[in-house]
């Protein structure tokens, strides 16, 4: 029988060490033990506790003793110990020591197995549960149930946290009674009360719940209503997320739009002003004098019928092109209400350029224009791109009517580029290097990205603010701004925006 036992802990996996009941040395290891730490029997008799465990505190050679000479004392001791193997390995271990009772006297008998990667895997599963937990939490959702009226029958425990309410409070309440509800379906006006039991579930609906806090502040919830069936049963739920902070931050994005369009128009009857007080004069001007003439010839008495006839036509036709400018004007500025809408932008461009060519005629600057083939289709808002393009051409013609720009031209294009269209405005003036020299408003970053536009302006009486608008109104269109030196000498804007792929399409179809 004792041959037996010591077969047995010749092949258990479970490691065994024998150490002296009086001097805690080590007298025999089984094979197990030996694998575990690598050295032989004959190796791990000499070692000490510190030679064979770890180095943290708690592993420290008189912890060791103490455990040992409390089995001595009790009986039995039991602790997790760390070892250390002859590779210098640390590993984790179960360990129990025992008093026996040998023929040559009481020693301590140690079974030990190694639970590292039990405890990495406990870990493991902690952090996991951990990070789901928080999930969970993050996640979590209030969950009404609905009677057959919609009245709340039941509310989970979440509920009190989300409302701010004791559940009890909310049974018997419709969902209108917690707060003001909006169908995301327009064609929606209510919700279905007293519906047939059907084994098909209904299609969910969508709303949002608009609540009340108990601090009086306003919160939003996503509210999902779903009606299930099943073995004749019905139960129908409603599952409220809050998206307080989405709420808010699609309205501060509303609001920071309608504050850009409001700049947008502010500067476009800017524009329109200053176009109306200098076109509308001089042809004002011009009929005011062939008239007076007129009246002259008709006083001194030499006014005869051809120059009634050529008087006459010649003040129609200025009050003629008045009318022509007011209304190219009111056609513009009708427009400044438009919404997004499909585009082409060189239609825009070519409505752009009328009062930037009215502002080169002014300073005796040359414009001049290169269309591309077909459509630039794209999605937008065509006063705001409009108004963009007028801000970068007036920037050229400024720059442009420099007295230290030889070359008074400025070239305007528009162009295709892959998934792009374009438009790009050159002028021959000073370039970067030279503008940001002159310029009271600090260097730019870099001369051939994004354009910080509230750099680039030099002029002296401008507080940079088109150009500035100008970048942001590009951006909201999911399109870039790039400024980069002419070959020779100036400058080049380009205004890239993504080409509207359905626009194209309808074309193909309409042709």
């Amino acid at each position: 029988m004792a041959d037996d036992f010591r077969a047995m802990t010749m092949l258990t996996e479970t490691g065994i060490l024998i150490h002296d009941a009086d001097t805690k040395t080590i007298r025999w290891a089984n094979p197990a033990a030996c694998r575990m730490f690598g050295f032989s029997l004959a190796e791990l008799r000499p070692l000490k506790a510190h030679h064979m465990s770890a180095q943290e505190k708690q592993f420290r050679r008189e912890l060791g003793v103490g455990w040992l000479q409390e089995a001595v004392e009790k009986g039995v001791a039991r602790r997790a110990w760390k070892y250390r193997s002859k590779d210098g390995k640390d590993f984790l271990t179960d360990a129990v020591a025992r008093l026996v009772q040998f023929a040559e006297g009481p020693m301590v008998m140690v079974q030990f197995r190694n639970i590292s990667q039990e405890v990495e895997l406990q870990q493991e599963l902690s952090r996991t549960s951990d990070y789901l937990s928080r999930i969970m939490v993050q996640a979590s959702a209030a969950i009404l149930l609905l009677d057959d009226q919609q009245r709340v029958a039941d509310a989970s425990e979440f509920v009190s946290r989300l409302l701010d309410r004791d559940p009890d409070e909310l049974i018997g309440k419709r969902l209108e009674d917690l707060g003001k509800v909006t169908f995301l379906n327009p064609d929606r006006a209510a919700l279905p009360t007293d519906a047939a039991v059907s084994d098909e579930p209904e299609e969910p609906i969508e709303m949002i719940l608009e609540v009340q806090r108990s601090d009086r502040s306003r919160m939003w919830l996503s509210a999902m209503h779903e009606r299930v069936a099943h073995d004749g049963i019905s139960s129908t739920t409603v599952i409220l997320r809050d998206i307080t902070t989405k709420v808010e931050m699609q309205r501060e994005n509303e609001l920071q739009q309608a504050h850009l369009q409001y700049l947008a128009r502010y500067n476009a009857m800017g524009d329109m002003a200053m176009t109306l007080a200098h076109e509308l004069g001089q042809p004002l001007a011009a009929a005011t004098n062939f008239l007076s003439g007129l009246k002259g010839r008709l006083e001194s008495g030499r006014l005869e019928p051809a120059d009634i006839r050529y008087g006459l036509d010649k003040a129609r036709h200025q009050l003629d092109r008045t009318a022509e400018i007011v209304a190219s004007v009111r056609r513009y500025v009708q427009r400044i209400e438009s919404t997004a809408a499909p585009e082409d932008l060189n239609a825009i461009l070519r409505e752009s350029l009328y009062f930037c060519e009215l502002r080169a005629a002014e300073k005796g600057i040359e414009v001049t224009s290169d269309f591309a083939d077909g459509p630039l289709p794209i999605t937008g808002e065509h006063i705001l791109i409009g108004q963009a393009i007028i801000n970068f051409c007036f920037n050229a013609i400024d720059e442009a009517a420099l007295e230290c720009t030889a070359e008074k031209h400025v070239h305007v294009r528009s162009f295709a580029d892959g998934d792009w269209v374009c438009v790009s405005v050159t002028d021959w003036g000073r370039g970067l290097a030279r503008a940001q020299a002159g310029s009271t408003r600090g260097p730019m970053a870099t001369t051939s990205s994004r354009m910080q536009m509230n750099a680039f302006s030099s002029k002296q009486d401008g507080a940079g603010i088109g150009l500035v608008l100008s970048q942001r109104i590009v951006e909201r269109h999911q399109g870039e701004v790039i400024v980069e030196d002419n070959l020779f000498s100036g400058t080049i804007v380009t205004v890239r925006l993504p080409r509207f792929h359905s626009f194209d399409n309808e074309a193909r179809a309409g042709s």
